[in-house]
């Protein structure tokens, strides 16, 4: 049986707590370290792993797959894997930097998140192609471009904020 990244922070708060009630800390600072551990900068990473899991495991024609990614398929039709990669990377320094523009002429941005978050999910799961099936990634950008879109509320901006 696997065991999930968010058991594995548990265990590791658990841990954490262990050793703050043998050093001899008191029930507060107990809890503090247990809290630390289970809820450190890590969890982020681990969170936005598993997100990015359940895409891979819904499969190119799943429907998160296709809303997130379709329009990103349609307007850079890229057959190559590293292309997509180096387009990928490039847009999510653009964004990045558009955002921090922002934020240095205005003191916040009033750019969207999602498209961010969008673009690192899309370079990790292509690093991921890369390194363990790119012989693949033709027929994963087909299966997102062959999706039914008779719905009209597939359509997503996030491609367009990510300009």
């Amino acid at each position: 049986m696997t065991i999930l990244r968010t058991d594995r922070d548990l265990a590791r708060g658990r841990r954490a707590a262990t050793l703050a009630r043998g050093g001899g800390g008191s029930a507060l600072q107990v809890a503090y370290a247990h809290i630390e551990a289970t809820f450190a900068p890590a969890m982020g990473h681990s969170i936005f792993k598993d997100r990015v899991a359940a895409l891979i495991a819904g499969g190119a024609g799943h429907q998160a797959a296709r809303i997130r990614y379709r329009q990103l398929a349609e307007r850079y039709p890229i057959t190559n894997l590293d292309a997509a990669i180096s387009l990928v990377r490039r847009m999510h320094e653009a964004e990045f930097e558009a955002r921090a523009t922002a934020i240095r002429a205005w003191g916040h941005s009033s750019r969207p998140r999602l498209p961010l978050m969008i673009l690192d999910e899309l370079r990790l799961i292509l690093r991921v192609v890369r390194r363990h099936a790119p012989s693949r990634y033709p027929d994963l950008v087909a299966a997102v471009l062959a999706a039914d879109v008779t719905n009209g509320h597939l359509h997503n901006g996030a491609s367009e904020a990510a300009e």
